[in-house]
């Protein structure tokens, strides 16, 4: 039997060392295309509107301006956070100190990126009259809130050119894993403003022709690391061609015929993001003002009978944080009918109408009927859906003019902090008429370690508390699914950030 089991685990090596040997000569059998045919074709994608990488907040924009500029960090090809023009990073003693030697970089027109770049830039970013929708990144940063608000002005920012190739950032307490946000778009290194073919960037490629109907992008020479860039052109077109076109990356829409994916021949990468569309409660209003009537419409909601209603590659989920990685038990403790029940005695009330908050798509109709049927299994509860254009459902809701929402939050940068900061008692972003001593606390502890990992574990804490109290019920996490022609490689798809990156990429031969 010994001998046995020894053959077995030998004859076991030897299929894992030929699987792994025939994988590699494989890959090694691809062969490049010639640098004319490498080319990138994106279909069905919307144009980009707003080049001044302070103020765009599309995702159009935000994608193309990452392949225009180069910043201290940037998102790799696995989609996490790595260094940019960064060569070397420490921190101080105290940890308060964050200090960058930077790569040479020179934009397109030879003009030369140095420390005093991102000073310019960061004081500009964080300066009230900037009016930027991201100056709260740098409210870490010593008078980053105060320069802000208006009260202090930019110079006064922590943020120093030691020479013309380090960079000194002073943050208000000591904080680790601070560097993660300036991967995003806002700190990209923008030294002047103008049109989108104007635009002098120190990124991998440069706008070549713009109009209407297409976006093109040509490598760009001067890039730092030109070199390692393959890919020689993108073009991003606004045409959908799903149905017609076997080659590109094609972006599925919601309620694609899966006829039209069955035929397609490259590959269907579905992409997680980092929005979360949930139902938000205005705890103001009765009857939401009653916790335990919340907990029995979170209990009484159905991800299963919801999910068969969502683009392929969003998932439901009972997480506020679905960008954390480590498990965490946010299950709601109860009963739906009997917690429900006990409500309508305590409130002396037969039957509860409520009013559904919802906006014209086609997705969000289907989905909001879904809840209305899950809710509506409670005996004698009522839902009325009330559907408006998004616009003026937003406005409703930062009005508090609604009742229950469905609702969703694209968080800005990568830090499971951006869910959560919308319900703290005084943020401007509260519409839901929440204030609590408890989570409030536990926000402003978070926000004081400087471990990330400690920090994390409180914010695990707040989303619990928010859970617990359902002031808010996750339905489901944002996705989205790409059809990409089996030709291209090593595309990278951030959680968070641009739709994604194309540094690495190469088109390979059929």
């Amino acid at each position: 039997m010994k001998r046995l089991f020894i053959g077995a685990a030998l004859l076991a090596s030897v299929l894992i060392l030929f699987f792994i040997v025939w994988n590699g000569r494989q890959d090694a059998a691809r062969e490049l295309a010639p640098p004319e045919e490498q080319i990138v074709t994106i279909y069905g994608e919307t144009l980009p509107e707003q080049p001044n990488v302070l103020l765009a907040i599309d995702p159009s924009s935000q994608t193309i301006l990452s392949h225009l500029y180069e910043g201290l960090y940037r998102f790799g090809k696995d989609g996490t956070v790595e260094p940019g023009l960064v060569e070397e990073m420490t921190r101080s003693d105290d940890g308060s100190v964050y200090t960058f030697k930077l790569k040479t970089s020179q934009t397109l027109n030879g003009e030369t990126i140095t420390a005093e770049t991102f000073v310019n830039h960061f004081r500009t970013l964080a300066d009230d009259d900037t009016n930027s929708p991201f100056s709260f990144f740098l409210e870490d940063v010593v008078n980053g809130k105060a320069v802000s608000l208006g009260t202090a002005e930019p110079e006064t920012l922590g943020v120093t050119a030691i020479d013309d190739s380090t960079l000194e950032v002073t943050l208000e307490r000591p904080m680790e894993g601070f560097e993660e946000i300036l991967a995003m778009p806002a700190f990209l290194p923008q030294p002047a403003i103008g049109e989108w073919t104007a635009l002098d960037g120190n990124g991998p490629f440069h706008i070549e022709s713009m109009d209407a109907a297409q976006v093109t992008l040509v490598k760009n020479e001067n890039y730092h690391a030109a070199e390692d860039v393959t890919i020689e052109r993108v073009v991003v077109r606004t045409e959908t061609a799903l149905a017609t076109e076997t080659n590109g990356m094609h972006p599925v829409p919601y309620g694609t015929d899966e006829a039209d994916l069955e035929s397609w021949e490259g590959k269907l990468v579905d992409i997680p993001r980092s929005g979360i569309f949930y139902l938000k409660p205005n705890v103001e209003e009765y009857p939401f003002d009653d916790v335990e009537f919340r907990r029995s419409l979170a209990l009484a909601v159905d991800r299963e009978a919801i999910s068969p209603k969502l683009a392929r590659a969003e998932r439901t989920t009972e997480r506020l944080l679905v960008i954390d990685e480590t498990e965490a038990n946010t299950t709601v403790d109860g009963e739906a009918a009997e917690t429900f029940e006990s409500v309508k005695e305590r409130l002396q009330q037969e039957t509860i109408e409520i009013e559904l908050l919802s906006f014209v798509d086609d997705e969000a109709r289907q989905i909001a009927q879904s809840i209305k049927q899950n809710l509506e299994q409670l005996d004698e509860l009522i839902v009325n859906i009330v559907e408006l254009p998004l616009g003026e459902k937003v406005r409703k809701e930062v009005a508090g003019d609604y009742a229950i929402s469905l609702s969703g939050w694209q968080p800005d940068y990568p830090s499971l902090r951006a869910y959560l900061t919308q319900f703290e008692t005084d943020n401007v972003l509260n519409s839901s008429g929440y204030a609590d001593d408890t989570f409030d606390r536990l926000m402003t502890e978070a926000q004081a370690t400087e471990s990330k990992q400690a920090r994390d574990e409180a914010y695990r804490q707040a989303e619990r508390h928010l859970l617990e109290q359902a002031v808010v019920i996750p339905i489901y996490q944002a996705g989205r699914t790409y059809a990409v022609d089996d030709q291209y490689e090593e595309i990278g798809f951030p959680v968070i950030g641009p739709s994604y990156v194309l540094h690495f990429s190469k088109v390979y031969k059929k």
